[in-house]
């Protein structure tokens, strides 16, 4: 009885971190069509600002006050990251396949276990190893059919790794904000302050590939920034909140899962045995972290 509450928590943080994954797979269906008429820099910056909006609005419902913490270190290293990652992501993206993308930003949670094993004095034990191995095989497998090059793939490879490092940075900064913070509102600052800073940032570079957005772009534009940016971020925060650091990192690796569920949905794509057993081996990584935790305590 004593340990219900705790595994009530992990719980309800496991079911937030997937409907956010979910979220998450619409972002490549979403893109798909924006990217034939609009640049990757100008989408990015659209969706940040249009979620940034989207957060304000819950803050203002919520009757709560809208603040950005400037001085936290935690969310320096976020808005530090996030702007890193968007640059490098969408020029990688110019240069290599998107599977080969999808791929080598996964490779957050491998840093992840380096930064918390390195630099946060954190056990790093064999099933966080095994969850974290298991999980990039599963993304390699799932995506494993649609492995293309192209351009020059070296030099995107090498951003897109750039991307996973600096994505780790991001899941570790968010997750250790969240895990010590107390309210919805205190997560929902926090998220708002990153899109804003974020979206600011990113303007300069955005404004030399703009382009005019049609009627129908500005509709999936708003659709990018609410669900699978403002609202999917939410429920990860919520779930960062309750579950460990490295579980939080792989549930965002789930999103691969989902991107090919939506894919085959809404445009027809086939969901191939191989992807079947990665997504079998992503979802059985999450779980692995689990169980360690649920040890734990």
């Amino acid at each position: 009885m004593k340990d219900q509450p705790q595994r009530s928590l992990l719980q309800n943080g496991l079911v937030l971190g997937f409907l956010a994954a979910f979220l998450w797979g619409t972002h490549s269906v979403i893109v798909r069509y924006l990217t034939s008429d609009l640049g990757g820099l100008q989408i990015a910056v659209s969706r940040l600002f249009i979620a940034a909006f989207a957060i304000f609005c819950m803050l203002r419902f919520m009757g709560a006050r809208v603040s950005v913490q400037y001085r936290d270190w935690n969310f320096r290293l976020a808005v530090l990251s996030t702007l890193v990652n968007y640059i490098l992501f969408h020029i990688g993206l110019e240069h290599t396949g998107a599977a080969n993308a999808m791929v080598l930003e996964n490779t957050a949670p491998f840093f992840v276990l380096i930064f918390l094993y390195f630099f946060a004095d954190t056990a790093v034990g064999r099933a966080d190893v095994l969850a974290t191995l298991l999980a990039i095989l599963g993304v390699f497998l799932t995506v494993y059919r649609d492995f293309q090059g192209g351009g020059e793939p070296l030099l995107g490879d090498l951003m897109e790794i750039g991307a996973g490092f600096s994505w780790a940075v991001f899941l570790i900064s968010s997750s250790r904000a969240m895990q010590t913070s107390e309210t919805t509102a205190e997560r929902l600052n926090f998220l708002f302050g990153i899109f804003l800073c974020s979206g600011v940032l990113l303007m300069p570079l955005a404004a030399f590939s703009f382009q005019m957005p049609t009627a129908n772009d500005v509709i999936f534009l708003i659709l990018l920034g609410v669900l699978p940016t403002a609202l999917a971020y939410y429920l990860w925060y919520e779930a960062a909140a309750r579950v460990s650091t490295l579980t939080a990192t792989l549930l965002f690796a789930a999103s691969v899962v989902f991107t090919f569920v939506n894919s085959a949905l809404f445009l027809g794509a086939t969901i191939t045995p191989l992807a079947i057993v990665g997504a079998v081996l992503i979802v059985t990584a999450i779980f692995v972290t689990t169980m360690k935790s649920t040890k734990e305590k």
